[in-house]
Parts: C-alpha cells; sequence; structure tokens
C-alpha cells in the first residue's frame, strides 16, 4: 500500500486495549518494540492523521542516511472515538505526497465503517443462529423460512417489555408456540396458563378467568382464576376473538388496572400478569359490526405479530416433516423412515389449507404406513391423493395386494396393543392362534424392532 514494507491494523478491546487484527510483514513478538507508540498515542488522542519522517533512532541517535523511516498513523474512527488505528512504515526518506495521505485517511475512515458493518452483521448472523438453535431445541419448533426468522426476532425484541401483545393467524399456524417463546424470551418467573376463549361456556368463563369463592353461585367453590394463577408470569388467551361481548368489558378493565376480584368475594387483589392473545377472526370488521369492543382491541394490540401461514413460509415444509417423523418415531418405537425426493417435492407443492396442524397430521398417516420404511409416492398416495394431483395415476401393479395390506394392518394391531398378542388379536377380530399364523406366514416379529 503505497510503497508501504510493513504495517498492521489494530483495534481495541474490552479493556479498551490495542490489539492486533491484521498484519502485513509485521512480527508481533519481535517487532513490537519498533512501533512509534507515542505517535500512536497521539493519532488516538487527537482522531486525526499522524505522519512522521523519523531520520532519528529509538533513543535519540542518529541513523545513516538513507536508513530513516517513514511512519504514517490514521486511527480508525466510529461515533466520534477512535476504535482503532491503521499503521504503515517504509524505510526511505521520501515522505508520503498529500494525494496519498488523503487517500490513505479516507480509505481508514471508510475502514472503519466497514469493520462495523462486519461487525454488526456478525453479530446479527450469530444472534439469528441462536435463535434458530433456541427454538429448534428448547421450544420443540422448526423454521428455515426468512419470515419465520424475522417473526422470532421480534418476539425476542418484544418479549422483556412488559405489554400485552396480540397474534392474528390462521388455524393451525402456531399462534400458541409464538405466545410460547414469548414467556419464555421474556424472563418472566411466573407461570404460563392458557385459556380457550371459544371452549368455555360464557356462565363459567368470567369465573375461569377471575375466580370465584363459595356461595358465589350454585356449586362455587374457593379457587382462583386464570389471571391470578398467571401472576408474575404469563397468560395467553387463544381466539380472543370469540370472547362474548359482555365479558370483554371486564377483560379491559383488568388491563387497564391489573386488579383481579373474585366471584362472591369483595377483595381487591393486585396482579402483574402479562396478557398474550392472540385470533385467526378479523378483528377490525368485528369492531365494525360491534361485534368487538375497539378499546379492548386497542389494549390488546400493545403490539400486534402476525404468524404466516405455512403456505407462504414452504422452506418449512422439509424440516417439518423430518422433526415430525423423529417425534413419531421415538414415541412409538419406530425406525425413522427416509423420505424420497418426490414426496417431499408435492408436500412442498400442496397449499396445506389447515397449516402445520394438517401436516403433522399427514406426516402421522405416513410414518403408520410406512413405519421404518422408506416413504414413497405410493404411501402418499394412500394418505391423501391431493398431494398426487401432479402424478399420473397409479397403475393396478402399484396398488398394495390384499396380502400386503393384511400385513399392514397385523403391524398396525402389534403396535396399538404395545405388542401384546392378545390384545391385537381382539383389535383385529381374529383369534389369538389365527394371529400367530399370520405372523408366521408375513414374517412378522412378535417384539418390538
Amino acid at each position: 500500500c503505497y510503497g508501504a514494507e510493513r504495517g498492521f491494523i489494530a483495534l481495541m478491546d474490552r479493556k479498551n486495549e490495542l490489539v492486533y487484527r491484521a498484519v502485513e510483514n509485521f512480527d508481533v513478538t519481535k517487532d513490537h518494540s519498533s512501533i512509534l507508540h507515542d505517535l500512536v498515542k497521539q493519532a488516538l488522542d487527537r482522531q486525526c492523521a499522524i505522519l512522521s519522517s523519523n531520520t532519528q533512532a529509538q533513543g535519540g541517535k542518529k541513523v545513516k542516511k538513507g536508513e530513516g523511516r517513514v511512519v504514517f498513523c490514521v486511527p480508525l474512527l466510529q461515533s466520534g472515538r477512535s476504535i482503532g488505528c491503521l499503521y504503515l512504515e517504509r524505510h526511505n526518506a521520501i515522505p508520503l505526497q498529500a494525494p496519498e495521505r488523503l487517500l490513505l485517511e479516507m480509505l481508514a475512515l471508510n475502514g472503519a465503517s466497514f469493520l462495523h458493518n462486519i461487525r454488526n452483521n456478525m453479530i446479527l448472523q450469530v444472534e439469528r443462529e441462536e435463535v434458530k438453535t433456541r427454538l429448534a431445541v428448547q421450544d420443540k419448533t422448526i423454521l428455515r423460512s426468512e419470515k419465520m426468522v424475522r417473526l422470532f426476532e421480534d418476539i425476542r425484541t418484544i418479549a422483556p417489555i412488559n405489554v400485552p401483545v396480540l397474534i392474528f393467524g390462521e388455524p393451525g399456524c402456531g399462534k400458541e408456540l409464538v405466545a410460547s417463546a414469548l414467556h419464555k424470551f421474556s424472563g418472566r418467573k411466573g407461570g404460563y396458563i392458557t385459556l380457550n376463549c371459544s371452549a368455555i361456556p360464557e356462565g363459567i368463563f368470567e369465573s375461569e378467568l377471575f375466580g370465584s369463592v363459595k356461595g358465589a353461585y350454585h356449586e362455587a367453590v374457593n379457587k382462583p382464576g386464570k389471571l391470578e394463577m398467571a401472576h408474575n408470569g404469563t397468560i395467553f388467551l387463544d381466539e380472543v376473538g370469540d370472547m362474548q361481548l359482555s365479558l370483554q368489558p371486564k377483560l379491559l378493565r383488568f388491563l387497564e388496572n391489573g386488579e383481579v376480584t373474585r366471584l362472591g368475594d369483595s377483595q381487591v387483589k393486585k396482579m402483574d400478569t402479562r396478557v398474550v392473545a392472540a385470533t385467526n377472526r378479523d378483528l377490525p370488521t368485528m369492531i365494525s359490526a360491534k361485534e368487538f369492543r375497539d378499546d379492548l382491541f386497542q389494549r390488546l394490540a400493545c403490539f400486534t405479530l402476525r404468524v404466516p401461514p405455512l403456505r407462504e413460509r414452504k422452506e418449512d415444509v422439509e424440516p417439518l416433516v423430518h422433526y415430525f417423523l423423529e417425534r413419531f418415531a421415538d414415541e412409538y418405537n419406530w425406525k425413522v423412515p427416509a423420505v424420497a425426493d418426490r414426496v417431499l417435492v408435492a408436500l412442498m407443492s400442496y397449499q396445506w389449507p389447515g397449516n402445520v396442524r394438517e401436516l403433522r397430521n399427514t406426516v402421522l398417516r405416513m410414518a403408520v404406513q410406512s413405519r421404518g420404511r422408506k416413504i414413497t409416492m405410493q404411501q402418499l398416495a394412500l394418505v391423501g391423493e391431493q398431494f398426487c394431483q401432479d402424478e399420473e395415476s397409479p397403475s393396478f401393479e402399484s396398488f398394495p395386494t390384499l396380502e400386503e395390506m393384511e400385513k399392514q394392518q397385523i403391524e398396525a394391531a402389534l403396535v396399538r396393543g404395545r405388542w401384546n398378542i392378545s390384545d391385537a388379536a381382539k383389535m383385529l377380530g381374529i383369534a389369538r392362534s389365527t394371529f400367530y399364523q399370520k405372523l408366521k406366514k408375513y414374517d412378522i416379529s412378535a417384539q418390538p424392532k
């Protein structure tokens, strides 16, 4: 670089000490003492480039003609402070010309921004990998698509902020996993309590939410409500769009003051409960139709998250398929089956109106069909014709024979009966002796594989 014979880039570490990050023709163990440290300090303190046409050796001794050196040190600046320096050296008495010096200063200044961007990108990439690893290992969530990575980055940002969150998404897309992740990332010490607003009858919903005392109504008992149980934790109100209009003001009051009073009681309790709600309904339309309170919506929607449907993140289909196959194999003591590439292509081409829930059920049926064997298009066709619409109609030769189907039924009965011969025979409606004959005929082991 501009005739320099050697040099280095040094950056400040956490202790505010310079550490070599890149060197050229420079031995950090032998040449450290020859550095003009005062020159480096001046450059860092003044935050400007320092040039030294040196005709004296260290110690003040005169050097021979032609043995002087030119040293150029320019600080690397970021946000108004020195984060390191560029140090260049050449052993001749010809100083740097003004254009050379200007270009080096510009290079060092841009280099600091470049290093800053690289560092930020590296931090972001590490954080993304940490998100993926944590979700895959702890939260049992498998993701690969950019949309889901961004979603969980938003979750981690929002989670520590103790305000309500409203999650939108189609049925089966994983809204409950997002709510669970919000709680886990929040660091809250209390429990994670769920309440399905569409599954609780209106007559007992209030007691479920706020609790009750004995005598409050017929058969009432002393019990805490879900809001009280989630103190210092999180309550997840699933399908909040289905909450009865008459109950919405009571939830609104809690969101406004954090106070809970059990049914039939006069004691007021202050709760620190984080509310996370989810819905697949179009709440703005419901508000216009007077079916949902606008003030409650505004309270719940301090932050909103949208979980994309599976058809918008098809990159996640393949890892989800393998995850579910491993899970079912572990649960039912099967060998994890391989999956033909054409099967994965067909699954990724499907629109998945039921989202991840539908995918899970499909993979379960495939796992039952294969029980350790490779999953092919023939088995996928047995699971559902919708996955093979672009395939040629299966020939009669490819259709399973009656004997193959009988063998599959016997194996399925063994698994369902937990390898108890009597129970498996009863399921099939045959005698125990006949079941043994079938095992021998199809060479089926009566023990778990």
